[in-house]
């Protein structure tokens, strides 16, 4: 049985680590209300810019838009058994079930499409992600680190023109060599409010309209200077905005997790020391009781 020094020293101790985690709970609190408001607010452009460009893909091969050309980016690809995931999650852990849940998912989806026969290739953006996924024995291609709130639109341009010409032709300017494939999905947290965050692996090549893309089509009667010409400028767009979105989301839930879990382990941490300190009272009462008793035996045995 552990001595009452010892017991001090624990209560000490989970004190200290619940300093650490109260502060960090604080901190992210703070911190959560910006990103709240970053992923509110960018959610009303992606979803009506992915309404347009869907609404426009979506009526492809009818009407006027038959005869002309489908776009790269659209064109459904076959042939070469091959796909990219890009893997969102982030450069630090104390999140909860943050990373390991998206890890899961997207190892879930990695095996199914190799026992489908497709060769898979990954871009991991955070740490975390390319962590388990090299633990595990998966090849990665390219890394990027976790986007923060200010470098976000960079860094989702840099890594849709890399999807990009992975999707279109396997090479990206210069003399950079990246291999072709027939489909790309991006794997990411979504963060539906603060207490619940759903990972989510979707396709985002070729570029598909959403179910409720469909409902704007006939909002669009005349396309002026034309459907290809259109296409060609937004899709390119669209597809850094849908990056952006799942950018915003994980930022998000990353800090509502993070939130969450310090919360968590700060309860947890008080609940120990009230148990280990009337632990520490009852151990200290009843060694005050032995010295006690002693001392009476003692003193009697001298009476005697």
């Amino acid at each position: 049985m552990a001595n009452l020094k010892e017991i001090r020293n624990r209560i000490t101790s989970v004190k200290n680590t619940r300093k650490i985690t109260s502060a960090m709970s604080r901190i992210a609190a703070a911190r959560l209300v910006k990103a709240q408001q970053a992923v509110t607010g960018a959610r009303p452009y992606g979803e009506r810019l992915d309404q347009v460009v869907g609404s426009l893909v979506a009526s492809l091969g009818s009407g006027d838009g038959a005869s002309e050309a489908v776009h790269p980016l659209i064109a459904a690809r076959s042939g070469n058994g091959r796909v990219a995931i890009v893997l969102i999650t982030a450069d630090r852990g104390l999140a909860g079930g943050f990373n390991a849940n998206i890890n899961r998912a997207t190892l879930q989806t990695i095996r199914k499409e190799r026992e489908d026969g497709n060769d898979v290739v990954l871009i991991t953006v955070g740490k975390k992600g390319r962590a388990f996924m090299q633990h595990g024995g998966q090849k990665v291609l390219r890394h990027h680190d976790a986007p923060t709130l200010d470098d976000l639109v960079v860094k989702a341009k840099a890594i849709a023109s890399e999807v990009m010409a992975m999707y279109t032709g396997g090479k990206e300017g210069g003399d950079t060599e990246l291999p072709q494939v027939d489909k790309v999905y991006f794997a990411y947290n979504f963060f539906k409010n603060v207490l619940t965050q759903q990972p989510r692996i979707e396709q985002l090549l070729p570029f598909a309209a959403r179910e409720s893309a469909g409902e704007e089509q006939q909002l669009l009667p005349v396309l002026e200077p034309g459907r290809d010409a259109l296409l060609g400028h937004l899709l390119p767009i669209a597809v850094e905005s849908r990056l952006q979105q799942a950018f915003f989301n994980s930022i998000a839930g990353e800090i509502a997790a993070r939130r969450t879990a310090m919360d968590s382990a700060s309860d947890n941490a008080t609940q120990l020391i009230r148990e280990l300190t009337l632990f520490y009272n009852r151990e200290r009462q009843a060694a005050i009781t032995k010295e006690l008793m002693e001392i009476i035996g003692g003193a009697e045995a001298l009476k005697g």
